[in-house]
Parts: structure tokens; C-alpha cells; sequence
């Protein structure tokens, strides 16, 4: 059995965090879990790059710098899965053919879906685009240093 919950407020305590499943668990009928999970390690990889990791704050502002923009994004795609796994199984008997109807004979799943997929990609390029920018200025900050020693 499928169990669904509502998305975490915080993921974050300390210097622990959660990421894939266990900070925004996904029903299987969206097909996003993992991709989810995927995105997590990029995301709290980059912010943690260059951290020190014995500094509670520095360890803190990445990790909430990690959340704040990955909450919205997981929690309606979780949010979204949830919805389909409700019109694919929980529809009275009588809907039934009604539902199979739509879903089958129209563009319904194609407008809820497939147009709303482009802005989410593309929110999400945009975050990988800054953590990269942020990523390399990080870097060459490093190398600065290096140089310098």
C-alpha cells in the first residue's frame, strides 16, 4: 500500500539534512522519485562546495540555501503524483469509463502535464545555471588563494 504525506516544512536540523524520499516522498505515478533525489545531491553538492564543514553556521546558510528553492519544485511534483495516483485509482466504479474516456480521447493529460513540464525544466535549468555560476566563482576563488599562499 501507498502511503502519501504532505511535504516537510523544514528538511534541515543542525547539520543534518534530508534529501529524495525521506524530505519529499513521491507516489510512483508521476515517475519523479528519483529524478528528485538525483537533483538533491547536485543541488546540496553545490551549495556545500568550498563550506567549511566544521562551522555550524556556514554549514547551516548552505543548507537552508540548499531547501529554499528545491521546497517549491519537489513539493508540487509530489503534489502532482499524488493528484494522478488519485484520478488513476480512486475514481468511483461509475467515473471509471468517463475518466478512461478523457484521459485516453483528449489532450487533458497533455495540458496538465505536458505544459506545465516546460516551466518547471526550465526553472530547474535556471537553478542549476546559478549553482554552476556559483559553483565556479567558487572555484577560481580558490585558486585565487592557492596562488597566493
Amino acid at each position: 500500500m501507498i502511503r502519501d504525506r504532505k511535504p516537510l516544512k523544514q528538511w534541515s536540523k543542525g547539520r543534518a539534512t534530508l534529501v529524495g524520499d525521506a524530505a519529499h516522498p513521491t507516489s510512483p505515478y508521476a515517475g519523479y522519485g528519483a529524478g528528485m533525489a538525483t537533483e538533491d545531491g547536485y543541488f546540496i553538492g553545490r551549495r556545500l562546495a568550498r563550506v567549511d564543514l566544521s562551522d555550524y553556521a556556514a554549514v547551516r546558510q548552505a543548507l537552508d540555501a540548499f531547501e529554499a528553492p528545491r521546497k517549491p519544485h519537489t513539493a508540487r511534483q509530489s503534489q502532482h503524483a499524488y493528484a494522478l495516483g488519485q484520478v488513476f485509482h480512486h475514481a468511483p466504479r461509475a467515473l471509471q469509463p468517463i475518466r478512461d474516456a478523457i484521459l485516453d480521447r483528449t489532450p487533458l493529460m497533455q495540458k496538465v502535464v505536458g505544459d506545465s513540464t516546460p516551466i518547471s525544466i526550465l526553472t530547474q535549468l535556471g537553478e542549476i545555471d546559478r549553482a554552476e555560476a556559483r559553483f565556479t566563482a567558487l572555484l577560481r576563488l580558490g585558486e585565487t588563494h592557492d596562488t597566493a599562499s
